[in-house]
């Protein structure tokens, strides 16, 4: 058994160098990127989180990131799930603070004033769960 348990090994490491011998660089063609942003609430003021980003954060998000899109989660926890553009690409996490999330930060601000912060902590003690992706659609051939 050990013995047929070391030839698949050794025929897989022969392939795999053959392979990675014949690999060439390249690049994604024809995609865009996209990042996701999924929060799920739970808990006391979970109703509250959902009224504050629908009514509050949404709108400004909207502005700030042109082409967001947000959807309610509709099984499991509640939850939130907002995917837009990125327009550098995978580039674009580059940035420690980007000026999207400044122009973000302002709008906010400037629209809710002093509540901004309280609306933060409401939005950030019902959020139990936070998950950031990035993804790729195919635009043209592969």
């Amino acid at each position: 058994m050990r013995r047929i348990a070391l030839a698949a090994l050794v025929l897989i490491l022969v392939v795999s160098v053959r392979t990675a011998a014949q690999m060439t660089p390249q690049k994604w063609e024809n995609v865009e990127w996209y990042w996701l942003l999924t929060w799920q609430f739970t808990g006391a003021e979970a109703d509250s989180a959902s009224t504050i980003f629908w009514q509050h954060l949404m709108p400004v998000m909207e502005e700030a990131w042109p082409g967001t899109t947000c959807l309610r989660i509709m099984t499991g926890d509640m939850g939130v799930t907002c995917f837009g553009p990125m327009e550098e690409g995978p580039e674009g996490m580059a940035w420690e603070v980007s000026p999207e999330d400044v122009r973000f930060m302002s709008l906010f601000m400037e629209r809710e004033g002093e509540a901004a912060m309280d609306m933060f902590a409401t939005f950030g003690n019902a959020a139990t769960g936070f998950e950031f992706n990035i993804a790729l659609k195919h635009t043209g051939g592969l």
